[in-house]
């Protein structure tokens, strides 16, 4: 099962608090209760330059008059020798990280860690370099910079530390499972679902090309491409065109059609786009609530069986619907693209009126 399913990535959102508050939590009951979760935030802050040695407690929000960060960790003294800052996508507070950075030893290795989503490595990077070296005047010497770790002295032997909520809670499931310690690997994986669904709905960081027309008109252009597409396999033996207009929302638009007999829409969907594959044009089986259909879902869903030969898999089972992509060919002209999903539809329609389906 997908690790964004969890239970935990299920009920977060219903709880009442900020995601971020019940991560924060979440993580910190892990790390106090599991010596191998610990041992891995050792580790990586090894890897970033911060051997800070054993970390012998942590407590979630200690605060004082230089802020209240999410997590610290102490040594055998009770000095703070970590800081966790978990971060999905809420921004920086007016004492991160400067104040934070301030109440590390500057004597002894230390280090503030930020946790966040991968996609926001780079804007986040460079605004915490911006706060420490611009703000507050700090000398800062970027030397570690890996896929999911950066990592920058900060004036002594502190650190600034940033890495992503996959590579950590991976690395502490990996510690959790060869130690024994399947409760918190299982806790370990109930955290990561969360993120994994926090990483799948945020917004992310605007990049300059987003913004130009280039977007907008290729939207437009799938509109037009849909509506093409249910215009011309209407007029064909295998497929009729239902209702006399679209149907649409704020994340769809399409058609409503009969393949083959089977009842089906046919349009571009982001939320599919985002989940599921790279393509915005889809076809989804469904049951209708009228008997139009003289295929079922459930016969649909043994007649394109073949499907799942494909690689990937030409369809999507949900339960509910039956989710199959059309993919797009690139770099032709329109005409060459609306041929290509046409004849994927009619593809599509010769296997559920297959008669060796059917037997």
């Amino acid at each position: 099962m997908a690790e964004d399913k969890t239970l935990l990535a299920h009920l977060a959102p219903m709880l009442g608090s900020s995601i971020e508050n019940i991560a924060v939590e979440a993580l910190g009951h892990i790390l106090s209760t599991s010596k191998a979760a610990l041992g891995a935030i050792e580790d990586l802050l090894k890897a970033g330059g911060a051997g800070v040695g054993a970390i012998r407690g942590v407590q979630t929000q200690d605060s004082d008059e230089r802020g209240r960060p999410d997590l610290s960790g102490c040594d055998d003294n009770g000095e703070d020798r970590v800081l966790i800052e978990a971060k999905f996508w809420a921004g920086l507070t007016e004492r991160q990280p400067v104040d934070y950075l301030n109440r590390l030893p500057t004597d002894k290795p230390s280090a503030l860690l930020f946790v966040a989503p991968r996609a926001r490595f780079e804007s986040l990077w460079a605004e915490l370099q911006r706060r420490v070296t611009d703000k507050a005047g700090l000398d800062l010497e970027s030397d570690k910079s890996m896929e999911h770790l950066r990592s920058a002295v900060v004036s002594g032997e502190r650190r600034l530390m940033l890495t992503s909520w996959k590579a950590l809670l991976e690395s502490m499931a990996f510690k959790a499972g060869i130690s024994g310690d399947s409760r918190a690997e299982i806790d370990i994986r109930q955290l990561l679902g969360l993120a994994q669904r926090e990483d799948k709905e945020a917004f992310l960081p605007l990049r300059s090309e987003e913004l130009g027309p280039e977007f907008p008109r290729r939207v437009l252009g799938y509109r037009r491409l849909v509506g093409d597409v249910a215009t011309r396999v209407s007029q064909e033996d295998w497929a009729n065109k239902i209702g006399s207009r679209p149907s649409s929302g704020e994340t769809y638009y399409g058609w409503n059609l009969l393949i083959a007999g089977a009842g089906a829409w046919f349009g571009f969907s982001f939320g599919n786009w985002a989940r599921h594959r790279d393509t915005p044009l889809w076809l989804n089986f469904y049951t209708w609530r009228n008997d139009r259909p003289r295929v079922k879902l459930a016969e649909v869903r043994r007649r394109l069986a073949p499907l799942l030969q494909e690689i990937p898999p030409g369809i999507i089972d949900t339960g509910r619907r039956l989710l199959v992509p059309i993919g797009l060919p690139e770099g032709v002209e329109y005409e060459t693209v609306l041929d290509t999903v046409v004849e994927r539809l009619e593809s599509i329609a010769g296997l559920i009126d297959s008669p060796d389906t059917r037997s």
